[in-house]
C-alpha cells in the first residue's frame, strides 16, 4: 500500500511540475491580465529575448525572441522608453509565478499604438 501511495504522488508530483512549468503558448487578449506602467528599462536577455522592466515593479516582462521577430532594441527604445505601455500578459498560475502574472509579453501597446503584438 506505502508502495502505490509513492508511485501515486510521483506522478501527482511530475504532473503538477510538469504544469506549472509550461511554456507559453499561443493565447488571446481575454486570457490575458493587462499591465501598465512607465518603461525604465529595456535590454537583451538570453536566447533573443527582450527584457523589459517598469517603474516600481518586480517583474521581468520580456518579448520571447523579439530580436528574431525583426524587433530592434534601438528603435523600440526610442518609442518606448520612459513612456506608459499597457502589456498583456497571460494570467495562469505556476509554481513561477504564483501572483498569476506570466511576465511573457503578448502585446505592448503605447496609448492607442499598437507596439508589438502577437494576437
Amino acid at each position: 500500500m506505502k508502495r502505490l501511495t509513492f508511485i501515486f504522488l510521483g506522478i501527482a508530483l511530475v504532473v503538477f511540475l510538469a504544469y506549472s512549468f509550461k511554456p507559453v503558448t499561443e493565447v488571446d487578449s481575454d486570457d490575458c491580465v493587462l499591465i501598465s506602467g512607465k518603461i525604465v528599462s529595456i535590454a537583451e536577455g538570453t536566447s533573443n529575448d527582450i527584457q523589459i522592466r517598469l517603474e516600481n515593479d518586480s517583474h521581468y516582462y520580456y518579448i520571447n525572441r523579439g530580436l528574431e521577430k525583426g524587433l530592434n532594441l534601438a528603435q523600440l527604445s526610442s518609442k518606448v522608453l520612459n513612456k506608459t505601455v499597457t502589456l498583456y500578459c497571460p494570467n495562469r498560475w505556476t509554481l513561477v509565478s504564483p501572483d498569476g502574472i506570466v511576465p511573457h509579453i503578448s502585446r505592448m501597446e503605447k496609448g492607442t499604438a499598437i507596439v508589438y503584438s502577437e494576437f
